[in-house]
């Protein structure tokens, strides 16, 4: 009973001070008496210090609390770097979130797992083989993760093969795929000795034999002095000539020497010239030093090859021809070799200028045209002939004559017989009118064809062909090509077969039919003749009336002669039957 009142006067009085006295002080005495629990052993030395970690009824400040003992833990979330400053929970959330307390001196306050602990939230992620090692290697005991070194050299000294001679910087040329596996070096940055061509494939040691990283010499025949096939005659500056990429690939300029190397001379090798071995420093420039095997003319030309080859290659000529000499050659004579024409070196003999100099096994006039080709051939082809007959003679070629050979119409030389013009002159053999329809063929034929395009315009005649007249052939009128006409009377062609002679011997055809057909025909009785057909008489054919051969127009008009026989009369009041009876019918009668 003591104790709980000494508990509520002491409680009592810790609230009257702490009203009025600093906090510090009431932490001390009121606090104490409510702690939660022990400490754990790293912050036993602080149990029995509330106020290293806690402000009366602040929490909020507690985060600043624990960073001002663990200030490396502040840093790093200040910079965000580390595993707190990485690690989002521990730069939003209290600390106490992760490292709780007061469970006791053998509580966990780190709770840390090596088998899940995420490495890659440090300022050192593992990666490629330090993946897979274990934390003891790197991790020594006694030391804190946090002071662990990052630096290659701490972990790989034994791996390292040169010595330290390149410094501690490990990771500037190697990776952690693999010790072996070698970063891109920039070898003309740090070295200023640029690795171009086959220089870039070459290992390092090759050329940093034995370690050796500084004060190597950079000239190419420290290294290639056993490739010199000069044997230091061209001196020791290799890269004149030589290139990085393949030894054997050259580049010098041959152009300072004055003797620029074009055509077939650049891909000469330099001891086609300069002997195996470039022995011979100077060789002659001369053409003709090099190439007297090659001069087909044996010095009959002289000695000045460049004055027609090239060095493009030897056959390859550039002797302009149509500039030096009065000769142009054009067409197929440019496409002629040179030995066609010139038999013999140009200084023994130059050939002719005339065709018929070089062509006269060519001519098949043989001589009857003269000599002058040049008048109808051209040079592109011998058979190609440019004789424009429309334009320099009084005869154009149309027609089937364009096709025509020269000698079917000049039999013999022009200057010794002009063929005549007129068509008959030489289709007189063709003419199957035999001349009686003249000399002027032209008039139904054309050059084209001389049979069937024939453009008579008959129309021009006294008998213009209309209707069905057109479309017939010509041998269907004229019996034979002599074109003798049988008469423009219809009765000259068309027998009357139909009429039989009731309309004349020879009838006027065309007051009946027309061109059109001959079934077609139309005759007005009423206007071309003086018999009018009213009533019944309408109606008959022609022959009910015109019975007997003979000329229509001499045909009697009287009743009486066809009805002869309807008179009941029997001729007792004459044979003017008009007087009384009409054509609409023979037994109506008028009485007059």
């Amino acid at each position: 009973m003591r104790k709980w009142r000494l508990f509520v006067c002491l409680l009592l009085a810790g609230l009257a001070l702490g009203t009025t006295a600093p906090a510090l002080l009431a932490q001390s005495i009121m606090e104490r008496l409510v702690t939660p629990g022990p400490l754990s052993a790293p912050h036993a030395k602080l149990e029995s210090k509330c106020s290293s970690c806690h402000t009366s009824f602040q929490r909020a400040t507690e985060n600043r609390q624990c960073v001002a003992c663990h200030q490396e833990v502040g840093r790093d979330v200040a910079a965000s770097k580390g595993f707190h400053g990485r690690f989002g929970k521990a730069r939003s959330q209290t600390c106490r979130s992760c490292h709780s307390e007061h469970h006791g001196r053998a509580h966990d306050i780190v709770a840390f797992s090596r088998s899940s602990f995420d490495h890659g939230l440090t300022d050192y992620p593992l990666t490629g083989k330090h993946a897979g090692v274990a934390c003891a290697s790197c991790h020594r005991p006694g030391t804190k993760f946090r002071g662990t070194t990052t630096a290659c050299a701490a972990c790989h000294r034994t791996d390292e093969p040169h010595k330290g001679r390149l410094g501690r910087t490990c990771h500037s040329c190697h990776g952690t795929a693999g010790w072996k596996a070698l970063k891109p070096f920039d070898h003309r940055a740090r070295t200023e000795f640029a690795l171009t061509g086959a220089h870039a494939r070459v290992k390092c040691t090759d050329c940093h034999r034995d370690e050796v990283w500084a004060g190597l010499p950079d000239a190419c025949v420290d290294c290639h002095r056993k490739d010199d096939a000069h044997r230091g005659s061209r001196g020791s500056n290799c890269a004149s000539c030589h290139r990085t990429t393949r030894w054997a690939e050259v580049t010098f300029d041959h152009d300072s020497t004055g003797f620029s190397l074009i055509g077939g001379h650049a891909a000469a090798s330099c001891a086609a010239c300069h002997g195996a071995g470039n022995t011979v420093r100077n060789p002659s420039r001369t053409c003709i030093a090099c190439h007297r095997k090659d001069d087909t003319h044996q010095g009959g030309n002289g000695e000045q090859c460049g004055d027609c080859h090239t060095p493009r290659g030897w056959s390859r000529v550039k002797f302009d021809h149509d500039a030096m000499t009065q000769f142009p050659l054009k067409g197929a004579h440019r496409q002629t070799k040179c030995a066609a024409c010139h038999r013999d070196p140009p200084r023994v003999a130059k050939p002719p200028v005339a065709c018929f100099g070089c062509h006269a096994e060519d001519d098949s006039h043989e001589g009857r045209n003269g000599t002058d080709c040049a008048r109808c051939h051209v040079e592109t082809a011998w058979d190609a002939v440019t004789f424009d007959h429309n334009r320099m003679t009084q005869f154009p070629l149309l027609g089937a004559h364009a096709r025509a050979a020269c000698e079917s119409c000049h039999t013999s030389p022009p200057e010794q017989l002009r063929p005549d013009t007129a068509c008959a002159s030489c289709h007189a053999e063709d003419d199957p009118h035999a001349g009686n329809l003249g000399a002027n063929c032209a008039r139904c034929h054309d050059s084209e064809d001389w049979v069937t395009r024939v453009r008579f315009d008959h129309d021009l005649t006294r008998f213009p062909l209309l209707g069905s007249h057109a479309g017939q052939e010509c041998s269907a009128c004229h019996a034979d090509k002599r074109f003798a006409a049988k008469g423009t009377a219809c009765a000259d062609c068309h027998a009357d077969d139909h009429h039989l002679g009731q309309l004349g011997s020879r009838p006027d055809c065309q007051g009946c039919h027309n061109t059109r057909d001959w079934k077609v025909w139309s005759f007005d009785h009423d206007r071309q003749t003086r018999f009018a057909l009213t009533g019944r008489h309408r109606g008959l054919i022609c022959s009910a009336c015109h019975t007997r051969a003979g000329d229509p127009a001499k045909q009697p008009s009287r009743c009486i002669a066809c009805h002869r026989r309807d008179d009941r009369h029997r001729g007792a009041f004459g044979e003017d039957c008009e007087r009384c009876h009409v054509t609409d019918s023979f037994s109506a009668i008028i009485l007059p």
